[in-house]
């Protein structure tokens, strides 16, 4: 029995080490869907929208990280937005439930030019499904019962300067720290650590011809104990109606590739708005998967008519 405690708290230091990106939602559709990233996202846009995203990663193998989300971004009188979104992180026993809500106020600065200012309070739950092991003794008390952190608090906030062709981001979703123990008779187990996060994106949109759109962006991400990570995105959009192109995401702290893969995103009718994102990795895990799956739905609506629009990366 004590073999295995020590192999289970392992795997949890492992956890909150080289997957510490996944206590925050990990997205390749970011630029889909910023909100995720920064509360001063929310009512930036020039329609109002709902979705469902779903992330399988490294497929094939067992208790790889799998994320679900539904969220809803809404334009709200006298320059306020309100963002509402519930996440589901699943990694190995480890399931990590989070409601939030985003408050932002988006301040016109000039006649090209917005900064928008978000706030963003949070609910969270991190539950260790012991009883879900296969167990050499079946009655060992110490996976006996479920673990759970119960009900976790936090905040976050960001800010977002915006034209109708660039755009700069900055937040911190997560402000408060959190240390999750999981009892055990006569001792505490670390299993895992909820560190700050720092998100910078920057992207821009670069008219190629009357069809074509390129919209370049990347996401720079930070947190203590994790490696620090760059993702870029080259998308393509083709009259409003198809978009497309490569991404990479790169291991600064290590010095290589993580990840490359395509995004292809597609208008259906004039509400609709399917997206997918296949990765492939090039690190030491393509000895074991070589896929990463990423599918969201978008339903969009209420688009504004006022003369200043929100740029169109948030097509």
């Amino acid at each position: 029995m004590k073999k295995i405690k020590y192999i289970i708290a392992l795997i949890g230091l492992l956890s909150a080490g080289s997957v510490h990106a996944q206590q925050e939602p990990m997205y390749g559709q970011y630029i889909f869907n910023n909100s995720v990233l920064n509360p001063a996202q929310a009512g930036a846009e020039n329609v109002n929208q709902w979705g469902v995203l779903s992330r399988f990663q490294f497929v094939g193998i067992d208790g790889a990280p799998n994320t679900n989300s539904a969220y809803a971004n809404l334009q709200l009188p006298r320059q306020l937005g309100l963002a509402v979104g519930f996440y589901q992180d699943k990694l190995g026993i480890e399931e990590h439930l989070q409601l939030q809500t985003d408050l932002a106020y988006h301040a016109r600065l000039s006649d090209r030019w917005r900064l928008s200012a978000g706030i963003r309070v949070l609910a969270s739950n991190h539950e260790y499904k012991f009883r879900e092991l296969i167990l050499d003794n079946p009655g060992d008390p110490f996976f006996a019962e479920n673990a759970s952190s119960g009900i976790l608090l936090n905040a976050g906030a960001g800010l977002l300067l915006s034209s109708e062709s660039s755009f700069f981001g900055l937040s911190m979703p997560r402000v408060f720290e959190k240390d999750l123990q999981v009892y055990d008779p006569g001792d505490f187990v670390f299993f895992h650590k909820t560190n700050r996060h720092l998100f910078a994106y920057a992207g821009t949109n670069i008219p190629v011809s009357d069809a074509f759109l390129f919209m370049p962006s990347a996401l720079f991400k930070y947190a203590d104990d994790a490696p620090v990570q760059l993702d870029f995105n080259a998308v393509f959009n083709y009259r409003n109606t198809l978009s497309f192109g490569p991404l990479a995401r790169s291991n600064l702290t290590e010095g290589w590739l993580d990840a490359v893969g395509f995004l292809v995103g597609l208008s259906l009718g004039d509400h609709w708005f399917f997206g997918y994102i296949y990765e492939y990795p090039t690190n030491n895990l393509s000895l074991a998967t070589k896929q990463t799956h990423e599918i969201s739905l978008r339903f969009l609506w209420g688009e504004r008519t006022d003369r200043f629009r929100s740029p169109r990366y948030f097509y």
